[in-house]
């Protein structure tokens, strides 16, 4: 028999009932064909189920079934429902149950003041608050005594107070006092409020939501070990499904046109349609992409961007490039996107910076609550603004609250987004133990921090004559550098950014 913790993991991830097994059960039904519906139920393409375990190619040509004609919008109202296991955080809900092993970015430590503070996370919503002995809690909103509402509770030495019949919680929930009771009421030992574990790290409070049992340590990542290495933390806010943002890093194409055509938020190195490879990582808890692009005769350009599930997000810098030849310019911005619940998340950051070097550029004292010092990032204030120079908020907003995968029509560049679904399909299906983070307490510096490929790369590479032959060149000089990004991933700690400048180095002499 499984015991009680190899249940609980088991549960899960659990196969989803209800909403989604009634649609199916729907669908089966034989069509009617004096409906009106007939036609819509008839249409190609329509109720297909996932594309899990496709090539690349089959999933594209399978999506590319439009409707032919012109003026066909009476033929495409339809509004399908959205691939539920990968959108719904709530409690209980596949998604939801992944995302809360994992600690995750709740609010600014600045925003905990000598009044509680209300924040929605995951579809739940927690009380957060600093005692007066510098604890931080995370409580569950209604107070377990009668349900009112603890951000009106007042924050004492221990805990925080209710209100209402001052029942006192200590930070893990703990019942400290029920003054109502007789003395000898043993009460306040039989409850407890609900409560999470808190971690507070660079300005950005962070809580754990997952079976207490699975806690894992609190993550580390070695571009956050960088002597000097100063962080500006930042939250915006999006109205729209988690996974919408997050799949958007793995669109490096959007850039040439939303931010540097329709919008110009990006140098014009961003005008060079890039040369790109997608690949999850060997152990299926990650996806990366390299990009190349030819600087001029003389240089190629090679951007990778790394994503590690469920949702850290890692992005080289966006500022013009050096006057000198970057070698492994590593990431200056570290985002999560947290999901609030289903049609909203925050992006949490931290924006890493230094006085010069390859940290260097921007305008760190904009970065905060709805403002970073990167342009295109939040909604624009007016209506026209939005519609004039749109950004990252507008577009993805803009896909409906949550995106309806069955009415998109995906091509060649959306082979990054294929990518990561398929592979979270795959973690929630339980075919990727990795992608659970493992248990243990551990603490800060008792283990290798997580090595992180994102990073731009110049190497002088000269333009062939032959347009196929330097398109051959391109592709194989951007294998090249990620392969020398990730040979370096056992290097000992300090010791991995000057191997792998030297393996650039050797790469470039093989082109000289």
């Amino acid at each position: 028999m499984a015991s009680g913790m190899e249940r609980r993991a088991q549960m899960a991830f659990a196969p989803a009932t209800g909403r989604t097994e009634t649609s199916n059960m729907r669908s089966k039904a034989r069509p009617n064909p004096a409906s009106p519906l007939h036609r819509f139920a008839q249409q190609p393409g329509r109720g297909r189920p996932s594309p899990v375990g496709k090539t690349m190619s089959s999933v594209l040509e399978d999506n590319w079934k439009p409707i032919s004609g012109p003026y066909r919008g009476y033929d495409q109202r339809g509004t399908p429902e959205p691939e539920w296991d990968l959108v719904k955080v709530g409690p209980g809900t596949k998604m939801g149950e992944y995302q809360r092993r994992f600690w995750q970015p709740v609010c600014f430590t600045s925003q905990l003041t000598d009044v509680p503070l209300l924040v929605r996370i995951l579809g739940e919503e927690l009380v957060m608050f600093r005692d007066r002995s510098g604890r931080i809690g995370a409580l569950h909103k209604h107070c377990c005594h009668r349900g009112t509402s603890l951000e009106y509770g007042r924050i004492e030495e221990c805990g925080i107070r209710c209100c209402y019949h001052g029942w006192l919680f200590d930070v893990d929930g703990t019942v400290l006092d029920t003054p109502g009771e007789p003395g000898a009421s043993r009460l306040k030992n039989a409850v407890f409020q609900g409560a999470y574990p808190t971690h507070e790290y660079h300005g950005l409070v962070h809580v754990y939501m997952g079976p207490p049992e699975l806690k894992p340590a609190f993550p580390e990542f070695d571009v956050f070990k960088v002597p000097g290495l100063k962080f500006y933390p930042s939250a915006v806010t999006h109205r729209n499904n988690w996974l919408q943002s997050f799949e958007n890093n793995m669109d490096p194409f959007h850039g040439q046109f939303l931010h540097t055509r329709i919008s110009p938020h990006f140098g014009d190195h961003y005008l060079v349609l890039p040369t790109v490879e997608w690949k999850v990582t060997e152990d299926g808890r990650g996806i990366y992409y390299t990009a190349v692009r030819r600087v001029d005769d003389e240089r190629l350009w090679v951007r990778l961007f790394h994503c590690i599930f469920p949702n850290y997000v890692f992005v080289a810098s966006l500022y013009d490039l050096q006057p000198e030849e970057p070698y492994f310019q590593r990431t200056f911005y570290a985002r999560r996107v947290v999901p609030i619940d289903d049609e909203n998340c925050t992006f949490f950051s931290w924006r890493l910076a230094m006085d010069e070097g390859e940290f260097s550029g921007g305008d760190v004292t904009r970065n905060g609550w709805n403002s970073i010092d990167i342009d295109g990032q939040v909604e624009q204030p007016t209506y026209e603004l939005k519609q004039r120079v749109p950004g990252d908020w507008e577009a993805q907003t803009g896909q409906r609250p949550i995106a309806l995968h069955k009415l998109e029509r995906l091509g060649t560049t959306d082979a990054g987004i294929v990518r990561l679904r398929q592979a979270l399909r795959k973690i929630l299906a339980g075919q990727v133990p990795a992608a659970l983070p493992p248990m243990g307490e551990g603490s800060l510096g008792s283990r290798d921090p997580e090595n992180v490929y994102s990073s731009n790369n110049v190497l002088r590479v000269r333009k062939l004559a032959d347009p196929q032959a330097d398109g051959e060149q391109t592709r194989d000089v951007g294998r090249a550098v990620i392969g020398a990004v990730i040979e370096a991933d056992a290097a000992p700690a300090g010791t991995r950014r000057q191997l792998i400048i030297d393996k650039l180095r050797r790469i470039e002499a093989r082109y000289a």
